[in-house]
């Protein structure tokens, strides 16, 4: 499945990138996140993950791969998480930021999801939902974020 989308951040450029790179932060936003740890500052993170999808349960240990495309404008994540009983998922994700004027960002996103496993019996319908539901929350969370700190 792939999603893109884009938004407007009311911060400059260089504040938005520095969120970015703000592993606690971030995590923060992130919809199911129980936690991160760095194994490699900048470059692989763990993370836990835990919800629902439907009547299924999951929690992943999720690694995360990121790599910088183009400093202070764009990267890209690789996450992989795997459930022993529901399955598991891969995702990639660009990001890429351009500044509007002196005071705004606009983020751009692509990202590509796969599941797998109990998941991935769901269907399509069902884990598109489900995955929208997850990046509109996310992005207004790293929104609201941003631009209150």
């Amino acid at each position: 499945m792939d999603f893109d989308g884009s938004m407007v951040i009311d911060s400059p450029p260089e504040k938005v990138w520095r969120f970015l790179w703000d592993v606690e932060r971030l995590a923060r936003c992130i919809p199911a996140c129980q936690g991160v740890q760095a194994i490699k500052e900048r470059e692989k993170y763990q993370l836990a993950l835990s919800d629902s999808v439907g009547p299924i349960r999951v929690s992943f240990d999720a690694y995360a791969d990121v790599k910088v495309l183009e400093p202070g404008k764009s990267i890209r994540v690789f996450m992989e998480g795997k459930d022993l009983k529901a399955g598991g998922m891969r995702q990639t994700m660009d990001i890429t930021l351009e500044g509007l004027g002196e005071s705004k960002t606009k983020l751009d996103f692509k990202t590509s999801v796969a599941v797998f496993g109990k998941l991935g019996t769901l269907g399509y319908p069902f884990i598109k939902k489900k995955a929208n539901s997850m990046i509109e929350e996310f992005g207004q969370r790293v929104k609201t974020e941003i631009e209150s700190g």
